[in-house]
Order: C-alpha cells, then structure tokens, then sequence
C-alpha cells in the first residue's frame, strides 16, 4: 500500500501516522486467512454482516458499478474493505479538503470514516475481488457530492 497527499506543492508520500490522523485507517492480512481477518473486523464493530464483491471490467455491469463509484461521494458508516485480488486506487478528502490518493491491493485493509468524501477506481488491468463488512446496509448508501472537474477521478 502506497499513499500520497496531492497538493499544489506535488505529491508528498504519506505514512501510516499521517493516514490515523486523518481518520483512515490502513492495515494488511494474509489473503489466504481473509475469513479471520474479516472475523476480527465484524467483532471489533459488533457487525455481523458483509459482502463478497468481484469486480471485472469486461463485464457492463460491474464498469457501471465502477463509475458510479469513481464519482466523488460519502457514506453515513464507515467504509471498510479487505482486498483479496486485483489493484485500486481510493481518493479519499484530507480534512483540509485536498486529496490523499491510496494505491490498494490483496492483503490491504482499508477504512474510510464515515461521512468522508472520496472515490474508489478499480484498475483497469485485472478482476478486482474484496470483501466488505458493515453494519447496516443504509448505512452504505452512497450520498454523491455535485460533480465538477474538480470531483471526477478522470
């Protein structure tokens, strides 16, 4: 996992003391052992509920999908995903509202805090898999932010 602020001053490489401070939290886990990972999570959120997502851009419904989550938006939980195969890319909203860009892959936990503008893009070259864990499938509803230049990934 990679993560970079970009700024009017160029991109500057963030830690992972950086990302807490914003409320993001990042980890990894053995995809092999994902079904323990996942049962970490659902026990320190007291959630009991997830989803396994597969994602291949061959296939119409899954680009819409993708669009749809490339546009800039919020959720009223937290976004919690455990990747399993393939590559993407999360534009998450600093707190001082310029972009944190974070390179995810197989092995890499993410969590954006509830009500935090970002975008996710799903890479291009592969399938993309991971598994998402909530607490309430409202919760997940995706609350768009107007779309300028400004909010599109690309």
């Amino acid at each position: 996992m990679r993560a970079i602020r970009m700024s009017a001053e160029g991109e500057i490489e963030f830690t992972e003391a950086e990302l807490q401070a914003e409320g993001i939290r990042c980890g990894t886990f053995d995809p092999g052992a994902a079904a323990l990972a996942l049962q970490r999570v659902h026990a320190e959120r007291g959630w009991t509920e997830h989803d396994e997502v597969r994602r291949d851009t061959s296939n119409p419904r899954d680009e819409a999908e993708s669009a749809r989550e490339a546009d800039e938006h919020c959720h009223l939980g937290d976004e919690v995903r455990l990747f399993l195969e393939g590559q993407a890319l999360y534009d998450v909203r600093c707190m001082d509202d310029e972009w944190l860009r974070i390179w995810v892959g197989a092995g890499d936990l993410v969590v954006v805090p509830a009500r935090r503008y970002h975008r996710f893009v799903a890479s291009k070259a592969a399938a993309l898999r991971y598994l998402q864990p909530y607490g309430g499938r409202h919760l997940l509803m995706q609350l768009y932010r107007v779309s300028d230049d400004r909010t599109r990934a690309f």
